[in-house]
């Protein structure tokens, strides 16, 4: 935990490596158009236009796909993402890639996160 009371974390998103905030209450993971555009992800409108409902108000996005995104020993590949300027630099890891770990909890102010099948982690 950070001395913000949050749980942030670094991970590489199509070999872009970043600072991700965790957060249980997002649905699904969010990115910056910055972090989009720097992993070469194609983020596009949908023909439903979505409008995600955040903390600060209601902003528009658009969809894409994460590749592979490592965090430590987790992988997760094909993640969907929501990207949008109104992010500014900040990334969030939600639901949709916590929902693919084996457990996650938090134990004294530490977030442990329990994949499925780890992967050999990069020296």
């Amino acid at each position: 935990m950070s001395p913000d009371g949050h749980f942030w974390a670094r991970a590489r998103i199509d070999g872009v490596e970043r600072r991700l905030l965790i957060d249980s209450g997002a649905t699904i993971t969010a990115i910056s158009t910055k972090t989009a555009d720097a992993a070469g992800i194609d983020a596009r409108t949908s023909v439903v236009p979505i409008v995600l409902q955040t903390a600060n108000g209601a902003i528009p996005a658009q969809s894409g796909r994460i590749g592979e995104l490592k965090l430590g020993a987790i992988v997760a590949r094909d993640l969907q993402v929501v990207v949008s300027p109104a992010f500014g630099d900040t990334n969030v890891l939600g639901m949709n890639f916590l929902s693919r770990l084996a457990s996650w909890r938090v134990e004294e102010n530490v977030l442990i996160l329990v994949p499925h099948h780890p992967q050999k982690v990069e020296t």
